[in-house]
């Protein structure tokens, strides 16, 4: 990992994935400039999808959610370094990729202090060929053996003490191979084994639930459920 300061303005990198790092990648209006916009994701906040000469990757910044989103929109009140929200997130990723878990390779976090607050961004690989679950859930049901997989792979970032701050069935993506990835991990964390994993099941059934009451004809129901259970205790 490399760090550059240039003012107010800090970032880290992993040079392996650029070919020649350049401070500009954070903003959108680069991109642009260079064609090289591949497309966008719109919740919350807009997530870029945009390409290099190495290849795609995904460009996020920062937001606040809830009532203080309001007031402080993508302000963060200034902290250590390593404990900004760009940081914090690009570590937890690093240890996760590099113990071969299935999530974005982390390749640069940005903090830009302002007094005292900071903003922030993040930029990852981009996972190709994939789609969260609630989209593919609007089209088609899944068989028990993804439901499984799924399970399994949940089960993974638990035995290794990942706490995924916000486990819903949009921070779950399928591949086209059929291999299942978390993204989003903005404000998690690792903790020692507890009753945190069976919360963050809990999190990620209610939200389920939540789509399927959302969503017409969503290819979900309680079983798909048990399937994924199964895959996860078997673990």
């Amino acid at each position: 990992m490399e760090r550059i300061e240039h003012g107010s303005e800090i970032i880290w990198y992993d040079p392996e994935c650029f070919g020649a790092f350049k401070r500009d990648y954070f903003e959108i209006d680069y991109w642009r400039e260079q064609n090289a916009i591949r497309g966008k994701a719109v919740g919350r906040n807009t997530t870029w999808f945009v390409e290099d000469e190495v290849g795609d990757k995904v460009l996020r910044h920062y937001y606040r959610g809830g009532m203080i989103g309001r007031v402080m929109e993508d302000t963060f009140l200034h902290v250590a370094e390593s404990k900004s929200r760009a940081m914090a997130e690009f570590t937890v990723l690093a240890k996760l990729h590099r113990r071969g878990l299935p999530v974005p390779r982390p390749c640069a976090a940005r903090m830009v202090r302002s007094n005292l607050v900071y903003r922030a961004d993040i930029i990852l690989t981009r996972i190709n060929h994939a789609r969260d679950l609630v989209a593919i859930l609007k089209e088609q049901a899944l068989g028990s053996q993804e439901w499984q997989g799924i399970g399994r792979t949940i089960r993974q970032f638990h035995d290794a003490g990942l706490y995924h701050a916000d486990l819903n069935s949009h921070n779950v993506l399928l591949d086209d191979g059929g291999k299942s990835w978390l993204i989003d991990f903005d404000k998690c964390h690792f903790r020692q084994p507890g009753s945190w994993s069976r919360e963050n099941m809990e999190r990620l059934l209610r939200s389920f639930r939540k789509e399927q009451g959302l969503h017409p004809g969503f290819h979900w129901d309680e079983q798909d459920w048990q399937a994924l259970l199964s895959g996860y205790r078997a673990s």
